[in-house]
C-alpha cells in the first residue's frame, strides 16, 4: 500500500469515527430534551409561561406554543395532574335496572373519583364532565376506547368486566384513573 493509499484510509476511517460521534451526540441531546418534556414538574417551572418554543406536548397548548402561567393549579401544565389529592378520592357506581352508573368529574384537573369501583359482571356507563388542555380526552387502553371530552363530555359503555384493575388515562397519558371491578 503506498503512502497516499494509506493516508486516505487514515482519513476516512477518522471521519467515520467523527461521523458517529455527532450522531451519538445528536441523539443524546434530543433524547435529554424529550424526557424533560415528560415531567410534569419541569414543565410547570420551564416552559409554561416562558418565550421558549415547545417541545413535548407538555406546557404547551395544541398548536405548539407555551401555555401561559396561571396561579390556578389545576392549569399549571394545561390541566394536567398538578392538583390531584394526596389521597385518591374513591367511589362506587350504583346499580339500577341491570346496569351500573357513575360520574366523573374532571373540571378540577383530575379524576373525581380517581378509582371506581364497579360490580363484576354487570355493564357500566361512566360519564364524564367537559375537559380541556390534559384531559380534553379519556382514553381506556384495555378496550381500545378513546372519547373527547371537549364538547360537554363524553359517556362511556362497557359490557360486563370480570374482576380486575383496568386503567384510564387522559390523552396525554399524564392524569391516571382506576377501575376496581370485583
Amino acid at each position: 500500500m503506498t503512502e497516499l493509499q494509506a493516508y486516505s484510509v487514515s482519513s476516512r476511517t477518522k471521519l467515520v469515527v467523527l461521523g458517529v460521534i455527532v450522531a451519538l451526540a445528536f441523539f443524546a441531546a434530543y433524547g435529554f430534551a424529550s424526557t424533560r418534556g415528560a415531567d410534569p414538574a419541569a414543565s410547570v417551572t420551564g416552559v409554561a409561561g416562558s418565550s421558549e418554543a415547545c417541545s413535548g406536548s407538555s406546557g404547551c397548548d395544541s398548536g405548539g406554543q407555551p401555555i401561559p402561567a396561571t396561579d390556578d393549579p389545576s392549569q399549571a401544565c394545561g390541566g394536567c395532574d398538578s392538583s390531584a389529592p394526596a389521597e385518591k378520592p374513591s367511589a362506587a357506581a350504583v346499580v339500577a335496572d341491570g346496569v351500573q352508573r357513575i360520574d366523573v368529574d374532571v373540571s378540577a384537573g383530575y379524576y373525581d373519583p380517581t378509582v371506581i369501583q364497579l360490580a363484576a359482571g354487570v355493564p357500566a356507563v361512566i360519564t364524564f364532565s367537559q375537559g380541556s388542555g390534559c384531559l380534553a380526552e379519556v382514553q381506556f387502553p384495555d378496550f381500545g376506547i378513546q372519547k373527547d371530552l371537549t364538547h360537554g363530555g363524553a359517556v362511556i359503555e362497557l359490557p360486563a368486566l370480570e374482576s380486575g384493575e383496568y386503567g384510564f388515562n387522559c390523552g396525554m397519558e399524564m392524569v391516571f384513573g382506576t377501575l376496581l371491578v370485583q
